[in-house]
């Protein structure tokens, strides 16, 4: 291991341990000087296994300044900045880069310990005590919280005190969705959370004035034995009485139905607008009535519509003659806000007026107004990028035109036509000399049509109504000029997507046919006999690709609250095995390779599998820690003996490792030779990320970024030494770089710049892996382009 280790690699660590000395030590000193303790951390020591430490430390006050990799960088930065003249320059460091330092308060600090009785007592620990200790070590101090606690109080019975019969029916019906079980701790959190449980459902089912403030606990703790006895009363509703003396009648809660459905589709369509002209058309599917209503019936303003009644109605599910449910009108404003010719979305419900009468005889009427801005059908789009990949410019544009509305049903026509223009480094095969300047040109068009629910022979229904569901048809043709070549690619594939969950989405396509076309020259033909292996002779000739997909996505981020989250994305994919089954039930015979043949075209066979895993953690609203994980592995089989050059694993680029051109890395310790060079991909892939995000200035982001990993063949192959996968060699095998970003955020897009350095190349010598720093050019740095962030 020591061989590995240079000058370089000492005056690194070196280097390293000096700042996190300074980072650490100075801003504790300078603290010192003005009279106080920097304060460190807050602990909580709990005396029983089952009290949360990391609820209790949030009570404590205040909070010390947050670090990153260790160190309290912030803070350094603002003492650095601090304390000389003062000019702009640095109070704009010290406010977007810095963080005063966050002394000792023990005011603050005794402030701390009610709250935290208080979260013991409500957790049924009562008469819980907190204790704390300051500990000054020089110039720093941190504080230690004890909890002293008794046994905690258990539920007993759990009862019900309801008058009203209908309520208590329907609750007993949703006994089972009780969060309070008898024998559990005793915990007020959890009786606030049932108390919003049940109002939530008995508003879905049709109590539309109902709230929380008409549940009440009683808690009977007199028995001495640790046991809370709870009693859940639902009061019934009080209202001033019609005689003289005004005096408060109770009554049972009103059910509420909903009557008429109004849906303005107007351009102007807001809540309120008093312009729109009331050119009613009736859309009802049953003919039957209940509670004097039409079931399914609506009001569509406007003589003809944008959208058919039937595609609204598909996405309304506030229905005539239901009782109201609070669940339906959120879904109902969720499918439709995310309808693509959707610009802005109000589902209100209108109260009847003077609803109690003493005596209901009938029951209470709701009306629905559902107002819906549409955004402009048509939509033109020009965009451009250019890319910059050690030194090979290259650059791009598509247009793209959307139609949301072709079928008068919310459906999305989709077209794109897209162009680009690069230079790569020469393969090294034939004469390259004297051609045109930009040695790789693509093209090709995109066409999709996207319809806002399922369309499949079989019956299928998402499991969830606010699935979201769609379905893909779409089809292609790209076309790639290199030197040596000439690919073309038609496609078409048939796609679902829905909605499991609010944090869960499935992807499947049943059907993703690829047609790939290739002519080569006969330099290029010569060279790929010349292998020593078939796989890459396989994967630049024409095949056909006939798989099936599915993608599972799991993302839990709430916009609204800032807190970590996870995003996990799992891909699998096989292929070729329906026409493999076809060729063995005709008896089909095998090509002079030993392959069979659709058309005379050989098909590929392979199973594949990818996963891609992010953790997300805010630091501040601005500031934010990204960690990311991507496996994936494909396995040919049958009818091939390798993966499609298409389906292949490639590293580098702009979302990957940044410090290596796209498809210029790999596979393992393979090192290229100086005169040929090859796109390479693999048949293993593994890359790990990181990403420090922080604000620059308005609207320029800046990111610290590295990235570790690297391809691989599954088998050994005499082509490519060194590129197989083993265990025993995959550390020395991993690729390592670093670098800064800079992203610009326009709001309706985000353009980003990346430059990467690869630090450790596992495709040189033994004894140049390592960068030297001493014979760093500007010229090593990998510059990538791209829209949006790279995960």
């Amino acid at each position: 291991m020591l061989k590995f280790v240079s000058r370089h690699h000492i005056l690194i660590i070196l280097s390293a341990i000096v700042l996190v000395l300074a980072a650490s030590c100075s801003p504790a000193r300078k603290v010192q000087k003005r009279g106080g303790y920097l304060l460190t951390s807050h602990t909580v020591k709990t005396d029983r296994p089952g009290i949360s430490t990391s609820d209790l430390v949030n009570f404590a006050q205040p909070k010390p300044n947050r670090k990153f990799l260790g160190l309290r960088h912030r803070v350094w930065i603002y003492d650095a900045f601090s304390g000389k003249r003062d000019t702009k320059f640095r109070r704009w460091v010290r406010t977007h880069l810095g963080s005063r330092p966050v002394l000792l308060d023990s005011v603050l600090v005794d402030n701390s310990l009610n709250p935290m009785k208080v979260y013991l007592n409500n957790k049924g620990y009562f008469g819980a005590q907190v204790e704390r200790k300051i500990n000054i070590h020089g110039s720093r101090a941190s504080v230690v919280y004890n909890t002293i606690t008794p046994e905690p109080y258990n539920f007993s019975t759990i009862s019900y005190v309801i008058n009203d019969d209908s309520i208590s029916y329907f609750v007993n019906q949703l006994k089972e969705k009780s969060l309070l079980k008898s024998g559990m701790q005793y915990d007020s959190y959890l009786m606030r959370d049932e108390r919003e449980r049940i109002t939530r459902d008995l508003k879905d089912l049709g109590y539309y004035a109902f709230s929380r403030e008409y549940i009440f606990y009683e808690v009977d703790t007199s028995a001495n034995d640790r046991l809370a006895k709870i009693n859940i009363i639902i009061k019934n509703v009080k209202n001033v009485g019609s005689g003289s003396n005004d005096t408060l009648l109770e009554t049972p809660h009103i059910r509420y139905y909903i009557n008429n459905v109004y849906v303005y589709t107007s351009e102007r369509g807001l809540a309120g607008d008093t312009t729109i002209v009331n050119d009613t058309i009736a859309y009802y599917s049953k003919p039957d009535s209940t509670y004097g209503v039409n079931p399914d019936f609506y009001h569509i303003f406007k003589l003809k519509p944008r959208l058919r009644p039937e595609g609204l109605a598909r996405n309304i599910f506030v229905k005539p003659g239901d009782p109201f449910s609070q669940k339906n009108v959120n879904l109902t404003y969720n499918r439709l806000q995310n309808l693509a010719l959707s610009r802005y979305v109000s589902v209100n419900i209108i109260p009847p007026r003077n609803v109690f009468s003493g005596e209901l005889r009938r029951p209470a009427l709701l009306d629905c107004d559902i107002r819906m801005v549409r955004s402009p059908v048509n939509m033109f789009t020009i965009e451009a990028e250019a890319t910059n990949a050690g030194g090979f410019i290259g650059m791009g544009s598509s247009f793209n035109y959307q139609n949301r509305n072709i079928f008068r049903g919310s459906e999305t026509l989709r077209l794109k036509l897209f162009g680009a223009l690069e230079i790569q480094p020469p393969l090294g095969v034939g004469n390259e000399a004297n051609k045109r300047l930009f040695n790789s040109m693509e093209g090709g068009f995109q066409a999709g049509l996207d319809f806002p629910t399922i369309i499949s022979p079989f019956r299928f229904r998402p499991p969830e109504q606010n699935s979201r569901a769609k379905t893909t048809v779409a089809m292609g043709f790209n076309y790639q000029s290199r030197t040596q070549y000439l690919r073309y690619v038609s496609s078409v594939s048939l796609g679902y997507e829905w909605n499991a969950h609010q944090t869960m989405r499935h992807l499947f396509s049943p059907i993703d046919l690829s047609s790939i076309s290739i002519t080569r020259d006969s330099a290029f033909t010569n060279f790929l006999n010349s292998l020593k292996d078939r796989r890459f002779f396989n994967q630049y000739t024409d095949h056909l690709i006939m798989a099936m997909k599915y993608t599972f996505i799991f993302n839990n981020q709430d916009l609204q609250l800032r807190k970590n989250f996870f995003y996990f994305k799992l891909g699998l994919e096989s292929a070729g095995n329906f026409l493999n089954l076809y060729s063995n039930l005709s008896k089909a015979r095998l090509n002079e390779n030993r392959s069979y043949t659709i058309l005379g075209i050989r098909y590929a066979q392979y199973l594949r599998g990818d996963v891609d895993f992010r953790y997300y953690r805010p630091i501040t609203e601005k500031q934010k820690v990204v960690y990311r994980a991507a496996f994936g592995l494909g396995v040919p089989y049958g009818n091939s003996t390798s993966l499609p050059f298409e389906k292949g694993f490639f590293a580098g680029g702009a979302n990957g490792l940044r410090g290596w051109p796209v498809r210029s890395l790999g596979p393992g310790a393979y090192r290229p030779n100086d005169s040929i060079s090859f796109e390479n991909i693999g048949d293993l892939s593994i890359e790990f990320n990181l990403e420090y995000r922080f604000p620059v200035y308005s609207f320029v982001n800046g990111a610290l970024f590295t990235d570790v990993g690297n391809i691989w063949l599954l088998k050994q192959n005499e082509d490519f030494p060194g590129g197989e996968f083993r265990f025993d060699r995959l550390v020395k095998t991993m690729a390592f770089d670093g670098g800064l970003g800079f992203r610009f955020d326009f709001s309706f897009f985000i353009f980003r710049i990346d430059g990467g350095l690869a630090f450790y190349d596992p495709g040189k010598e033994t004894d140049s892996r390592w960068i030297s720093f001493s014979k760093f050019q500007l010229k090593n740095i990998n510059w990538n382009f791209g829209i949006g962030y790279p995960f």
